[in-house]
């Protein structure tokens, strides 16, 4: 335990010193991540497809904030599904523009968390994101990962269709288009179920991290995860969805031991020190709780200066003396 506190430490100094440079390499990282993922899935444009331009617009993410990384790849997006269908972009358009009324209402400053749960629903490493914010955030905060599960599942149904979306499909009409576009959002029981459990997931880890008991982080990610996996569980039996299952329990213990390290890089408390004080004033009695966070100690160097001249052997005596009683 002692290395990985002293490894978290050096982590934690070397992020303070160089934070002026990782931090646009780490939104640079996300964008270029954010912008492969799209064009590797619905890249119907091929101009804005090619890595240069990929590269262009990581390059102006990384050094703005990160909701102008939501806008832009909402754009992106847009263009992408005007290649394949105007139909379809419409639909789209109007649900960007309702998720951006119920963001910036309520979560403008968790735009991180929307734009990790869609990465994190393509790897299949989905739970991760309600135990965050469960553990990170807010209450509201939730909105964020809910809208980030919309746009993953919206642009998923959209690439499982886009035969029947495309231009170019015989007997495609522009009705059958907009009523396939919007099925992909009304229709798709699975999204709502994901949505339900990220929900439900999202306001038990709060609430429990929250209580005054030890360790009630730890107690919070693990009933957090097995949580969601029983409400994922249940629903893709109650709703015959198949080929869910070694994904779901995958997804679920990467999960969990992702948000045991989160713990442990936020919230690494020594529970054998707990401390409880009582005092009062003249209107309130106040029983205070205190938990030291583990860390470990920096050792203070001494320095031993030897000179040749007067009092070198009295002085290497005493250094002798000192060293035999180590």
């Amino acid at each position: 335990m002692t290395g990985l506190l002293e490894i978290r430490e050096k982590l934690k100094n070397i992020y303070g010193k160089y934070d002026i440079y990782l931090k646009p390499l780490f939104k640079f990282i996300l964008s270029m991540c954010v912008f492969l993922l799209i064009n590797g899935n619905i890249g119907y444009m091929e101009r804005i497809s090619k890595l240069p331009v990929t590269l262009v617009f990581s390059l102006i993410c990384s050094i703005l904030p990160v909701n102008f990384l939501i806008l832009l790849s909402g754009v992106v997006i847009l263009l992408h599904l005007y290649a394949l269908s105007l139909e379809v972009a419409v639909v789209a358009l109007i649900l960007f523009l309702l998720m951006a009324l119920l963001y910036f209402r309520f979560a403008p400053k968790d735009g991180i968390y929307a734009v990790l749960t869609p990465l994190c629903l393509h790897f299949n490493l989905g739970p991760v994101m309600p135990v965050t914010v469960g553990l990170l955030g807010k209450a509201y905060s939730v909105v964020s990962v809910v809208c980030g599960t919309l746009i993953w599942f919206f642009l998923n149904g959209i690439k499982e269709n886009a035969a029947a979306l495309g231009g170019s499909a015989k007997g495609a009409s522009e009705l059958s288009k907009f009523t396939t576009a919007l099925n992909q959002l009304i229709g798709n029981k699975e999204m709502y179920l994901v949505i339900l459990s990220f929900m439900l997931v999202t306001v038990m880890v709060l609430f429990i991290r929250r209580l005054s008991i030890d360790y009630a982080w730890t107690a919070a990610i693990v009933i957090g995860a097995l949580v969601n996996f029983i409400v994922l569980f249940a629903g893709y039996l109650l709703l015959g969805i198949s080929g869910r299952l070694m994904g779901l329990v995958i997804g679920s213990l990467v999960s969990l031991g992702l948000a045991l390290i989160l713990e442990f890089l936020f919230f690494n408390l020594d529970y054998t020190r707990t401390e409880r004080v009582q005092f009062e004033d003249d209107e309130y009695y106040y029983y205070v709780k205190a938990i030291p966070k583990m860390y470990v100690a920096k050792k203070e160097k001494q320095v031993k200066t030897f000179s040749s001249k007067g009092g070198s052997r009295a002085v290497r005596r005493q250094f002798s003396d000192e060293m035999d009683d180590d």
